[in-house]
Parts: structure tokens; C-alpha cells; sequence
């Protein structure tokens, strides 16, 4: 349970360095390196760093979905869970990961590891192919309604995850390059930038507390 938030606060810690250093490149003219060489701090290297930030942002909010979705299988691995013993709407998503991933019935029989019925779950589990850049409010929402986990947030610090959806488009148009990163990095001043990040890792930590929690109560299992 503790890597769950773990993966958040190394994540965090990436993403506040950088806004330091768009910060600073903001207050500055020019920077220079050891040689003395400078470099002019433009109007299109601001743009373009904080365009990026979508990219650091987006990768926080992925990687600790997948990091808790792993973490819930481990548990119930861990307590050696019967596959008719787990929530209705998981069952049915280990079902319809069996019959549409592309797991070969070799591998899967191998992953069973003997039993069907408490290694089902992990053996249909492929954590790369989890989220391919399609998170956001709704399927955080989705993912709790599987795994039995509360999506209920403090507003005022999280803005329920409003802004999720802006950084998952702005995150795939930069990855698809349907977009320039100065093109989105210049259309937020950067004190708004940093209030749009923080909320949302505010909404992340919170999120995280809340599968932590469903996690501690057994909240994957059938009522």
C-alpha cells in the first residue's frame, strides 16, 4: 500500500523541480552556464518548458493509477481471494480482460499457476496495457466503480478533478503531435499553470488515501 503513495511523491517531486525551474527561466533574461556561455531566456523556451508540463503531469496521473490497480491485485493475491468471493463489477472486468486482451491460452494456463480460481484475476492482469492515455475524471470514476474505491474528494483542494480532461487532451496532442508544445504551454500564465498542478495532485493524493483505504476495509470483495 505504501508504493501507492510512494509513486506520487517521487512523481510530485519531478513536477516541482520543473516548475521551479519554468519559474525562474520566467523571472529571467538570459541564463548562463559554467563556461559563462548565456543562453536569452525567449518568449518561445518559456512556452515550450511549460507545455511540457502536461507530459510530467499526465505521467503522475497514469502511473499512479496503474501503480494502485496493481497494488489492489497484489492484495488479493496476497489474501488468497476466490475469484466468486470478489466484487460482481471486478469479476466482470477480469472476464472481459480475458476474452479481449491478447493473452495466448499457453500463457494464461501458465500465469493460473494451478488454480483458476484465485489466480484468474492476476493472470488476465497486463499493467502495461491498463491506461493508454484515456485517464481522466470519468475513468478514474470507472475504475473506482470496479475495484469498490470512493472518488469523493475535498473540493476546494482537488476541484473534484476538473482539470483532468484538459491534461489528458493536451497530453495526447503532444503525443501524437497534433499540437506544439509552445502552442499549449502559451496558452496558461504560469501562476495559473501551477494552481491547475497542484489541484490535480491534490485530487491524485486524495484518490490515492481513498484506494488505500478500500484496500485496508477489503473493498474488492462481494458484499
Amino acid at each position: 500500500m505504501e508504493y501507492i503513495i510512494q509513486e506520487l511523491d517521487d512523481r510530485k517531486e519531478e513536477l516541482d523541480a520543473y516548475l521551479k525551474l519554468i519559474e525562474y527561466l520566467n523571472n529571467s533574461q538570459t541564463i548562463s552556464n559554467e563556461k559563462g556561455d548565456q543562453l536569452e531566456v525567449t518568449s518561445l523556451l518559456i512556452k515550450t518548458t511549460k507545455g511540457s508540463v502536461y507530459l510530467l503531469l499526465y505521467n503522475l496521473i497514469e502511473a499512479s493509477m496503474r501503480g494502485a490497480v496493481v497494488t489492489i491485485h497484489d492484495s488479493i493475491s496476497a489474501s488468497g481471494v476466490a475469484f466468486d468471493k470478489l466484487r460482481e463489477e471486478l469479476q466482470e472486468k477480469i472476464l472481459i480482460r480475458a476474452r479481449k486482451d491478447k493473452i495466448s491460452i499457453p500463457k494464461l494456463v501458465s500465469n493460473l499457476g494451478g488454480s483458476i480460481s484465485t489466480n484468474l484475476h492476476q493472470a488476465t492482469l497486463i499493467s502495461k496495457d491498463l491506461f493508454s492515455g484515456n485517464i481522466d475524471r470519468d475513468e478514474i470514476k470507472s475504475v473506482a466503480d470496479i475495484y469498490g474505491f470512493s472518488t469523493s474528494t475535498n473540493y476546494l483542494a482537488t476541484g473534484h478533478g476538473r482539470h483532468l480532461a484538459v491534461v489528458k487532451r493536451n497530453r495526447n496532442g503532444l503525443s501524437h503531435g497534433n499540437v506544439t508544445f509552445s502552442g499549449v504551454g502559451g496558452r496558461t500564465p504560469i501562476e495559473e499553470l501551477r494552481v491547475l498542478v497542484d489541484e490535480v495532485i491534490s485530487y491524485m493524493y486524495e484518490i490515492s488515501d481513498n484506494i488505500v483505504d478500500s484496500l485496508e476495509r477489503k473493498l474488492y470483495l462481494k458484499v
